[in-house]
């Protein structure tokens, strides 16, 4: 039988960030794309027809549900998991452990070559059977003595929800009474939910189960049942499958094959993100945890209150335990915006980041931005831009910059400058006793010292990167030894003398409290090049401790304040700043009662204007404000 290579498709249920098979004929999937916010780099099941929504009890047959309702055009189709695969090589004589499977370490292009995830070696496999199913299982390897009594052992499983199943299935279809009891009675089965099959066949099995779930769903009940437990779907499911393929041989017979699968033990990922647009797509990447959600949220409205409907923006958040709550918040600031798209990508998917160095007020996501050059290897620009921040001009102008063959554009690092100035001691638990000055020249490699720039807005040229393989070098150096300044000393050795430099107003520094004390013992052309930015900025950076949100005194504050306001968290703020003036009025002394003043009269406009005097949300502020303050002072 001559089969097309493209008339077979073969699904990989994924359910987070992991390896892809490179087969053409192999397709990932995300199963239960509805019911999550984040982006793993696949089609998800959750267009066109589908329960995508019912992943949680149904598991990998939300994928088969859409192929059945969406894919109309293969003449094969099959299922497998996201490191659970068929062994098509020609090889069967692989060791197997007391589960069946055959272990193996990573998916890689070597595993792939010996167990046949190619495209002929599929094709071969299948030959003219109307079915491949992974070998027969004994649950004798497990203690149980019958199929049926394995569901009624089984962890998670209760005996009462299979027989809901089955009489589902008698009452729909009786002449299948035989299939389950030498289904029931019998010591070994398909189990996985993995197979290649006919489209025909595929799509007459499909009605038949799906017929089944739906009188099942009116006859039984989760009855508390916990994540495990609530899975019952698609346990039951995996006998349901063997009873059709029982009750088929009996009446009409198939021509099938059994072949090995496999079990990978460690998770990887190999994914690449898409445009969200085909056209003037802008692309912005964001990284930020929970905890800085309502800064993150204040960046985003910023970005949408100065963007035009010429472009296309594209907001990717590398995020690290981020909210369901707050992913809908985020998702709310750009509600009725065409020409915006905010997507989620888990940072923890960067197996590297388990290992990395940090130190001080640095987390290990803050090396998320080194993956950029992979996760975004189908773009051309990526703008990466620390979340506390603000922007006061369109981002679109920057991604439209013409880079020529630098690898980056970012704003020079003052700060650096004044380090390097001042003799500041480079910290890397490296035990070395250097100095700034030294630690460029000597570990970045940077002959121009004053060629150090801030990560904290940066232009990624991929399209470039690709070409010279950039990542490969930011991993090798990532791993090197450990850097004072982490990530952004990273780049600055590996980009060194391959930056495109921004005007200062890109990269505005707040000043962290201290805009007269550090900024003026700068270099004087420096420190003019710092007053003027200031002026009119473009992006605002509330670098270090002080944060607006925590800290009302600090520049710039009624700049964050403006794109706070209208926001989900905008309370939030309020309670916060109210519970740091009352810390402040706590410790006493006069001085400190001004400045709770100043701070009072500093707010006051907000919750005026956000919550009117005799409201009902004045009145929930002031208890807030009350409760908080009666904690503190007693």
């Amino acid at each position: 039988m001559n089969i097309k290579n493209e008339k077979v498709k073969i699904y990989t249920s994924h359910h987070k960030p992991s390896a892809f098979l490179s087969s053409n004929v192999i397709k990932p999937i995300h199963v239960g794309k509805a019911n999550s916010y984040n982006d793993i780099c696949c089609t998800g099941d959750n267009t066109g027809e589908n329960i995508s929504f019912k992943n949680p009890f149904y598991c990998e047959l939300t994928a088969q549900y859409w192929v059945w309702k969406n894919d109309l055009s293969s003449e094969y189709v099959g299922f497998m998991h996201y490191r659970r695969h068929l062994n098509f090589s020609s090889d069967q004589s692989y060791d197997e452990d007391v589960w069946g499977v055959i272990n193996e370490d990573v998916i890689s292009p070597e595993y792939e070559k010996k167990f046949g995830l190619d495209e002929s070696s599929i094709i071969n496999a299948i030959a003219d059977y109307d079915i491949l199913l992974p070998k027969k299982w004994s649950v004798k390897q497990a203690g149980s003595k019958n199929n049926y009594e394995h569901y009624k052992i089984s962890q998670h499983l209760h005996i009462e929800d299979y027989q809901s199943a089955i009489d589902s299935l008698l009452y729909l279809y009786p002449e299948y009474a035989a299939a389950v009891k030498e289904f029931n009675t019998a010591h070994d089965g398909y189990y996985t939910n993995m197979f290649v099959m006919k489209s025909e066949l595929f799509s007459e099995y499909s009605a038949w189960l799906f017929s089944i779930l739906d009188d099942l769903e009116n006859n039984f009940s989760l009855r508390n049942y916990d994540a495990q437990e609530k899975r019952v779907v698609g346990h039951i499911s995996e006998r349901l499958f063997n009873i059709y393929l029982i009750h088929k041989e009996k009446t009409i017979g198939l021509n099938k094959k059994e072949i090995q699968r496999t079990f990978v033990k460690n998770e990887t990922f190999n994914g690449k993100l898409k445009q969200a647009f085909e056209s003037n797509n802008i692309p912005i990447v964001i990284c930020f945890d929970d905890n800085y959600s309502l800064s993150g949220g204040a960046l985003i409205n910023s970005i949408v209150k100065n963007s035009t409907d010429k472009d296309n923006y594209d907001i990717v958040v590398l995020e690290n335990g981020v909210s369901a709550r707050n992913k809908s918040r985020l998702n709310s600031l750009i509600k009725n915006k065409r020409n915006f798209s905010i997507r989620f990508f888990d940072v923890n998917a960067f197996s590297e980041m388990k290992s990395v160095y940090t130190r001080a007020h640095f987390s290990a996501a803050t090396y998320a931005r080194l993956f950029i050059p992979s996760l975004f290897s189908n773009f051309e620009k990526v703008l990466f831009i620390d979340a506390d921040t603000i922007v006061e001009s369109d981002v679109a102008e920057l991604v439209h910059i013409d880079m020529k063959n630098n690898l980056v554009a970012a704003v020079k690092d003052i700060v650096m400058e004044g380090f390097v100035k001042f003799g500041a001691i480079a910290h890397s638990d490296e035990d070395k006793n250097e100095t700034a000055k030294e630690y460029l020249i000597n570990v970045l490699g940077m002959k121009d010292t004053e060629r150090y720039f801030q990560a904290g807005l940066i232009l990624f040229n991929v399209a470039q990167m690709n070409v010279e393989n950039t990542y490969a070098e930011l991993m090798a150096t990532m791993k090197s030894r450990k850097f004072w300044f982490l990530d952004q000393d990273i780049m600055n050795k590996v980009f060194y003398d391959r930056v495109h430099y921004l005007p200062f107003e890109w990269n505005v520094y707040h000043g962290n409290g201290n805009t007269d004390d550090f900024f003026p013992n700068l270099k004087f052309a420096s420190y003019m090049q710092f007053l003027a930015s200031r002026r009119k900025p473009k992006m605002i950076h509330f670098a270090g401790e002080n944060k607006p949100w925590d800290a009302p005194h600090v520049d710039f504050f009624d700049n964050f304040m403006s794109y706070i306001d209208g926001t989900p968290w905008q309370q939030e703020v309020i309670n916060r700043l109210y519970s740091k003036v009352n810390v402040v009025a706590n410790n006493t002394g006069s001085n400190q009662i001004l400045f709770q003043t100043k701070v009072k009269r500093k707010l006051m406009p907000y919750l005026n204007r956000y919550a009117p005097v005799g409201s009902k949300r004045r009145q929930h502020i002031a208890k807030t404000y009350y409760r908080i303050r009666r904690m503190i002072l007693g």
